[in-house]
């Protein structure tokens, strides 16, 4: 996902009436006007959070519904599903999205299940999940630890504020195209920067 995209879709996020209307948009598809009577809001405010969130391709229109008040209403399904994973620590910052993607099949084989069948697996489901986060957590204390060693060479190896932008780019990205590419430089001089750090 491009850049602008990321920052749209955290801005989207950061308001917790959007993030309460997509919260009810994952129960069922709805418009408006009811949406305002669920959260408590005007339906001004509403229709302002809802384009928005339209913008920002987290929510889309599922079509029209009548209505005998006046102009059909449009109804809003949730869109755009994904895995949003900020790390925050000592050495390093880094915002991902990673897209999910839903297996329709294994949805339907699920319909067969009985609740307390779908709760049992849902109890195992959130377990592994946690079992995978504290993981992550003790790999992520380890990558802070390298990332702060490699930090410290930097400040006593590379004195030039080039060098320390090419350097630090490239602990984000560890791919020398890449690095040239966000920092619009020719690779040959990233690569030549690189070739001497990984040296010390």
């Amino acid at each position: 996902m491009v850049k602008d995209d990321l920052d749209l879709f955290l801005t989207a996020l950061e308001n917790s009436t959007r993030r309460e209307i997509l919260k009810r948009l994952t129960l069922e598809e709805s418009y408006a006007l009811e949406i305002s009577k669920w959260i408590g809001v005007s339906q001004q405010a509403i229709n302002k959070q809802l384009d928005l969130l339209e913008k920002s391709r987290l929510i889309s229109s599922a079509g029209l519904m009548p209505s005998n008040s006046g102009a059909p209403r449009k109804i809003y399904r949730p869109t755009n599903f994904s895995s949003i994973i900020i790390d925050y620590s000592r050495s390093f910052f880094e915002v991902k999205k990673y897209e999910l993607d839903f297996d329709l099949e294994e949805n339907r084989e699920n319909e067969s299940s009985t609740v307390k069948e779908l709760i049992g697996e849902l109890k195992d489901v959130n377990e592994k999940l946690d079992d995978i986060m504290k993981k992550r957590t003790e790999l992520l204390s380890r990558k802070d630890s390298i990332i702060m060693n490699i930090n410290s060479r930097i400040a006593r190896e590379a004195s030039d504020n080039l060098l320390r932008a090419i350097i630090s780019t490239f602990l984000e990205t560890l791919d020398e195209e890449e690095t040239a590419d966000r920092l619009s430089m020719p690779p040959e001089v990233v690569k030549i920067v690189v070739s001497d750090f990984l040296k010390l």
